[in-house]
């Protein structure tokens, strides 16, 4: 049976140092995705991966995990679900039409509540753009259940996938954004004056685990191209897409409590709430972009106060929201996005005319977290780790490849 959801009102990208509900670079975006964490895409990446050189494409899934929110699960209980299909699209022309599309199919194991089957398949053409279960299969395999065997699904052509428990990547230091418009933007992400102090991994979210999705693919970091992940129910529809780092998050956000609605809530009438637009937005397609959602884009580039002059080409770059990736140039955000690099900052940067930056400021801001940016698949271990004694100290599990 396929997905099926009650109306409520979208969350605030809030960001709390206590375990409440709250949303990040893309996390619970829309009241779809608010009801069903297994649908609900927090964060998406790009980069080149160490283990083969290849593209590095990821998602995660199930936000807040582990950190005792109301709605969430235990990181030794989250999974992806049966019913549902994950994709990594690309567009490898600039059409914001997908080539390409990998997509991920689990199957439950009985008498075990994470470890789940593995099937990905490889679609191009009109398949890749289709939200059915296509295209062929190239891999069969396993997730990985908390504190149990690394498990990593091969392809047919050397690709390497993985799924599993995993601290959250997100990363925002908070500390400098100063300035007329990012007091909006503060708005947007903690309704008010709430930001944490500490420009710390889990200064900004907290203890926070959720599953993560990597595939990497030997040979696809040669060529430019554009991605975003999709998650689709069996109907056929996108429940939740992601391809640059707080579209949702930042710019399409409920009014803050005793602020004028008008600001905040969408220009077009067939959408009667932000949650409607949210909804809507994540069932289109990237090249959908600029017809349908390009004047909400303008609605809220000018209520964070982004200079007239560049309000065209301010839309034209976010509104088909998509990550980029070029070989040409240098990696690092918006080329791409590392599971180390602070996006939310770069955005901010990008669309305040009035941002404050101290003298010692730098881009990209580097998380602090335990990555391993050499081994696959490279994002720090779950809050809820088990580790062995002896020095050094390891994991009860191997977390990395060799």
């Amino acid at each position: 049976m396929s997905l099926r959801f009650p109306p409520c009102a979208t969350a605030l990208f809030c960001i709390t140092l206590q375990a409440s509900a709250v949303s990040a670079s893309d996390h619970r975006d829309a009241p779809l995705t608010q009801l069903y964490p297994m649908s609900d895409i927090g964060d998406s990446f790009l980069f080149r991966g160490a283990q083969t050189g290849g593209l590095t494409m990821a998602y995660t899934l199930n936000p807040l995990s582990g950190s005792g929110a109301p709605g969430t699960l235990g990181s030794e209980e989250i999974k992806l679900d049966p019913d549902l299909i994950y994709m990594f699209r690309l567009d490898t022309d600039g059409d914001a039409i997908a080539d390409i599309a990998y997509k991920i199919r689990v199957r439950d194991i009985e008498d075990d509540r994470q470890k789940q089957t593995v099937e990905l398949r490889l679609a191009e053409g009109d398949d890749a753009q289709s939200n059915d279960w296509n295209g062929r299969e190239i891999a069969r395999g396993y997730t990985t259940a908390l504190n149990r065997a690394l498990e990593v699904t091969e392809g047919d052509n050397g690709e390497l996938l993985f799924i599993g428990p995993r601290r959250d990547p997100f990363f925002f230091d908070f500390t400098t954004v100063q300035a007329p418009a990012a007091l909006a933007i503060k708005q947007a992400l903690a309704g008010g004056d709430n930001l944490p102090a500490e420009p710390t991994s889990i200064g900004a979210f907290g203890i926070s685990d959720m599953t993560l999705i990597v595939l990497e693919v030997p040979g696809l970091a040669d060529q430019a191209l554009n991605y975003w992940a999709v998650v689709a129910d069996r109907d056929g529809t996108s429940v939740d897409r992601m391809g640059r780092a707080g579209v949702q998050g930042i710019f399409f956000v409920d009014p803050p409590v005793g602020y004028n609605e008008d600001r905040y809530l969408p220009v077009d009438p067939d959408y009667p709430t932000v949650g409607d637009f949210n909804n809507a937005y994540n069932a289109a397609s990237p090249d959908e972009g600029l017809s349908r959602f390009g004047d909400q884009f303008a609605f809220s580039f000018n209520r964070l106060e982004v200079e007239e002059q560049k309000l065209d080409d301010t839309v034209a770059f976010y509104a088909p929201d998509m990550l980029a990736w070029d070989p040409s140039k240098p990696a690092g955000y918006p080329n791409g996005r590392s599971f180390a690099e602070d996006a939310i900052y770069w955005t901010i940067k990008d669309i305040n005319p009035f941002l404050y930056a101290a003298p010692d400021s730098f881009l990209p801001r580097i998380s602090d977290q335990a990555l391993n940016m050499e081994k696959f698949p490279y994002a720090a271990p779950s809050f809820n780790q088990a580790w062995q004694p002896g020095v050094p100290v390891r994991p009860v599990a191997p977390i990395y490849m060799d």
